[in-house]
């Protein structure tokens, strides 16, 4: 009994001593096969470190000077962090801009996040001419920042031949509004909102077609209505589709630039100055390169403060939303 359970062991133990074997003999193949990868990436991260993080270096060395082009005779001198001093306790239009900047992104996103999810909610639908109306739907994304500024200030929201002016002096027999000089920041908010509203129908769109029938299914027959369906299956199975679009609707928002310039270029006044144009306007109309040297590596780490703010958020929320399915679990 004794020699056949040795047997047993020794017939068991060989393939996996073998195997031991073979990995051993594997393993230098795929050392050599790591280090290949490797140095198949250092191409594209040099590339990455040469285009981004060397002008970045360059961009806190200049913040570090005083330089204005308007002076040449003064020269590159070295301030330390008098700049940045100047921006937050010196201009009085810093913190208004900062502000603005805020709603801008705020509120763009959120009108991007409920119109992209009404889109995708109804071309989700079975329908005729549904792959026409998405391909349609995907059009503002794709035009160029520039044409849909010059679009939306001359086609719909001039108060001389604009479609919403006739619509609402002609046919409502409201007064003309000028929008860009009595609401210039929720009219540019409109523009970007118009804008993001397709990248976020396609976020939400590819989250929707994700998630199987089987479960709409099960949900009518427990007697659940369009309402609780989407409350308690589709948002939260939604839930890395907004994250998405949360995370990348933020960044590139902030960045928003030619919409401004086109439109209100930053006015009346400061009304619609956002921290990129205030930025340019610094660099390129004051010629003060050191301030808008400072003011950009400000805007980097008010980028990378809302990129944090928005994870908190959605970690928040993660949270906040498995309290409410114990909850009603334990109900």
């Amino acid at each position: 009994m004794k020699q056949a359970h040795g047997l047993a062991e020794n017939s068991i133990g060989q393939p996996r001593q073998a195997v031991r074997d073979a990995d051993e003999r594997l393993a230098p193949a795929k050392t050599r096969q790591r280090r290949r990868v490797i140095w198949l990436h250092l191409p594209a991260l040099g590339f990455m470190i040469i285009m981004t993080q060397i002008p970045f270096l360059l961009c806190v060395w200049f913040s570090l000077h005083a330089w204005n082009l308007l002076t040449p005779a003064e020269g590159f001198q070295f301030v330390a962090l008098s700049n940045y001093t100047h921006e937050f306790f010196g201009d009085p239009n810093f913190w208004p801009v900062i502000v603005q900047t805020i709603e801008i992104v705020f509120g763009a996103t959120a009108a991007a996040v409920i119109g992209g999810t009404v889109l995708a909610l109804l071309l989700d639908r079975n329908f005729w001419g549904r792959n026409v109306l998405r391909g349609l739907a995907t059009v503002p994304f794709l035009v160029t920042p520039a044409a849909v500024a010059i679009n939306w200030k001359n086609l719909f929201l001039s108060p001389h031949f604009g479609i919403i002016d006739w619509l609402v002096h002609s046919v409502l027999g409201f007064p003309i509004i000028p929008w860009f000089s009595s609401y210039p920041l929720e009219s540019v908010v409109l523009i970007i909102a118009w804008e993001w509203t397709p990248f976020v129908m396609l976020v939400i769109l590819a989250g929707l077609q994700s998630i199987p029938n089987e479960i709409y299914e099960a949900a009518k027959v427990d007697g659940a209505n369009s309402l609780t369906t989407f409350w308690k299956i589709t948002l939260p199975m939604l839930r890395k589709a907004y994250e998405i679009a949360l995370l990348f609707g933020t960044i590139f928002i902030f960045q928003t630039f030619g919409e401004i310039f086109l439109t209100t270029s930053g006015g009346p006044g400061t009304a619609t100055m956002t921290l990129p144009y205030y930025t340019y306007q610094t660099a390129f109309i004051s010629d003060q390169i050191g301030l808008a040297a400072a003011l950009g590596v400000i805007g980097v780490m008010a980028a990378a403060l809302g990129v944090i703010g928005v994870i908190i958020a959605i970690f928040a929320a993660r949270g906040m939303l498995r309290l409410i399915t114990e909850r009603e679990a334990v109900a």
